[in-house]
């Protein structure tokens, strides 16, 4: 019997409008929140709640034939109470099915786990778990990092910090000689397992989907077929949105074609992430020292990335210790929003945006001025953060007992306000 993984993953971000050298210091805000709204109201309407209807359908008609996984990432969810809140409710609705299972992640799908700032990396996935369970009653049981990172230290950390297991992208480097469709073992913590997403069937079945034309659920169908009987599982893994858009109804008719096919065969089962581990020990350990990733057109070992890329990220991670001595949830956010790993990305030359047409996604002309423009934006921040600590500091002085009595802890990406109320 082979089991399948079924995952789709939902993120957006905060985009950054343009910020040129003379708007810092100006007030002006970091957010294109027309392109924002754009972006989540049509993405709603053109693929969410119908596909999630769609789904919905398929567990009423298929009872619990079917499993389907999610990872929705906490700036997204953010932007979705936004702009789109009945998409929570159509997610919600899909969890109480108990035919949906949710992954966790970071809080604002950041790149932290790459720095050495372990202490932020446990808030923000503390943070997104608490976000997944208050909205829809699941505990995520399987971590799946921004963009599917992983490296030996950050399976470890991730165990340290209570999962015991994660999901991360198929790798030649890695991998060697193995097969993406076994249970391994991070080489630190043994304990935590490590599974990984069959880059081929994943990239086929959103080309098929994307490429309705062209392709024919047979094509899809036969590279399950050639899958060697000894290969227990098939961790799948796409985009959500590869399932919206205008040939929308064209698109359901294939997965359901697809997923009808698979259903009547008996040696498939469908299972959650979480039921791996019960299911399938480890065949070994896996060593992965530089991290690898799935970013839709970059190399798998794109990560730490190009020098402008680490400078970036550098700056904005020197931030930390004023953040932690103002704890201003407002300053707080903002300095979230400008982790995620979006922003990073377009300081790439390999950017899908640099080969669209589209003049609404192609923001920017180079790297240099995906870079220049952030860094203007973390310019901007830095003179807010060091006048909020300068008024912090200055009531310290005058007023040091009633500073004391109304300390408050932190909390981070506004977590306290996601409870699920439908």
């Amino acid at each position: 019997m082979k089991s399948i993984c079924l995952c789709f993953q939902i993120h957006h971000s905060f985009h950054l409008q343009t910020f040129r050298f003379l708007d810092i210091g100006g007030n002006k805000s970091y957010y294109n929140l027309p392109r924002i709204e754009k972006e989540i109201t049509e993405s709603a309407a053109t693929c969410y709640l119908p596909s999630n209807d769609f789904i919905l359908s398929l567990i009423h008609k298929y009872k619990e034939k079917f499993k389907f996984t999610f990872y929705i990432s906490g700036s997204a969810i953010e932007l979705f109470l936004m702009y789109a809140p009945e998409v929570l409710s159509s997610f919600r609705a899909l969890a109480d099915t108990g035919q949906v299972e949710f992954l966790g992640g970071t809080s604002c799908h950041s790149l932290v786990s790459l720095t050495n700032q372990k202490g932020e990396f446990y808030s923000q996935v503390k943070a997104h778990q608490l976000q997944i369970e208050n909205l829809f009653g699941k505990k995520p049981l399987v971590f799946a990092n921004s963009d599917l990172i992983y490296s030996n230290q950050i399976g470890k950390d991730i165990s340290d910090f209570g999962y015991r297991s994660i999901l991360t992208n198929s790798s030649r480097k890695t991998l060697i000689w193995r097969s993406p469709n076994y249970v391994y073992s991070n080489c630190i913590k043994p304990q935590l397992q490590v599974y990984f997403r069959n880059e081929l069937i994943s990239n086929e079945l959103e080309s098929a989907l994307n490429n309705l034309k062209q392709k024919k659920a047979a094509n899809f169908l036969s590279l399950l077929n050639d899958l060697k009987p000894e290969e227990p599982l098939l961790n799948i893994y796409l985009d959500y949105l590869a399932l919206g858009g205008p040939e929308i109804s064209k698109k359901q008719q294939y997965l359901r074609k697809v997923l009808a096919k698979l259903s009547t065969s008996h040696q498939l089962e469908f299972i959650f992430p979480s039921e791996i581990k019960e299911r399938y020990e480890s065949v070994g350990n896996i060593s992965s020292t530089e991290p690898i990733c799935y970013v839709k057109d970059f190399h798998p070992l794109y990560y730490p990335g190009n020098e402008l890329q680490r400078e970036a990220i550098t700056q904005l991670y020197k931030l930390k210790p004023l953040i932690d001595q103002i704890n201003d949830p407002m300053l707080t956010k903002d300095w979230q929003c400008l982790q995620t790993s979006n922003h990073i990305h377009t300081m790439d030359h390999q950017h899908p945006n640099y080969q669209s047409d589209n003049p609404f996604t192609n923001g920017y002309g180079s790297k240099y001025e995906a870079f220049i423009n952030y860094m203007n934006v973390l310019d901007d921040f830095k003179i807010k953060v060091k006048s909020s600590l300068t008024r912090k500091v200055k009531k310290s002085i005058l007023n040091p007992e009633k500073n004391k009595s109304t300390a408050r802890s932190g909390t981070p990406f506004r977590t306290i306000n996601l409870q699920y109320k439908g």
